[in-house]
């Protein structure tokens, strides 16, 4: 397994409220996790810095779990805790009311690979076939729009309030946590902010990640140098992880 993470602040905006870290225990699993903020002045970069220190030093310290049921109860109640943290600092601040942030993650352990959502980051997985596929649901009003046939597709690519999020960590006191268990071989993960996905189109996006014959650092690169080639509008973060499970002999 290779993995590398960066980020990039953009062409547009002054500060970077993204975060990520890959994360490591004492089992040797590994969790990629990125956090785009939320909220005016310096809120976002809080609620992004407080869910990924706060997730990953409970990865890091965690005990090991054989029972994939058990472990998404486990980190079910992580990302509660978290989220009750950055609520309460929220409203106990003027400067930071409103403040949240999105996660999206890859759990690798040896029981399965797990992968995390909440808001609109995004997880896509690469496949030996070509394929190149997003694995997590937006959260957002677009999204549940197209869902209830609200707006089709060419509707979409025009709508006005495509980034409204409809659920967020530490926005709201309960918000929903979407923990899939990904059984199917891959290659590799691509983990990104929508300052990625959300200006470089999905056919650049997979030509990038499936030149596996370059190192995931070089690919990564690659993804935020298209992000600021295609303005720089905003902060942008992408973790790139080849698995190759499916050369495995």
């Amino acid at each position: 397994m290779k993995y590398y993470g960066i980020t990039d602040r953009g062409k547009i905006r002054k500060t970077n409220q993204d975060n990520y870290v890959i994360a490591t225990n004492g089992n040797g699993d590994v969790f990629a996790m990125i956090c785009d903020g939320i909220g005016g002045g310096r809120g976002g970069d809080v609620a992004s810095h407080l869910a990924v220190s706060g997730l990953s030093e409970a990865f890091s310290n965690s005990k090991p779990i054989n029972d994939a049921g058990e472990f998404k109860k486990w980190l079910r109640q992580e990302v509660a805790s978290i989220n009750k943290k950055i609520f309460t600092l929220g409203n106990q601040s003027t400067s930071l009311k409103g403040m949240g942030t999105t996660l999206t993650g890859v759990i690798l352990t040896e029981i399965g690979k797990f992968i995390v959502n909440i808001g609109d980051s995004r997880v896509y997985g690469f496949y030996g076939d070509g394929r190149f596929q997003q694995l997590t649901m937006d959260h957002t009003l677009m999204q549940d729009m197209i869902a209830h046939g609200e707006l089709n597709q060419d509707e979409a690519a025009t709508f006005s309030r495509k980034n409204v999020l409809t659920n967020a960590l530490g926005v709201w006191e309960s918000m929903r946590c979407d923990i899939d268990t990904h059984l199917e071989p891959v290659k590799g993960f691509l983990l990104c902010s929508d300052g990625l996905h959300g200006y470089v189109p999905e056919a650049t996006l997979k030509e990038i990640v499936h030149n596996t014959e370059l190192d995931p650092s070089l690919r990564a690169r690659r993804l935020v140098r298209a992000a600021l080639e295609a303005g720089g509008y905003d902060n942008v973060t992408a973790i790139l992880i080849d698995l190759n499970e499916e050369t495995r002999s």
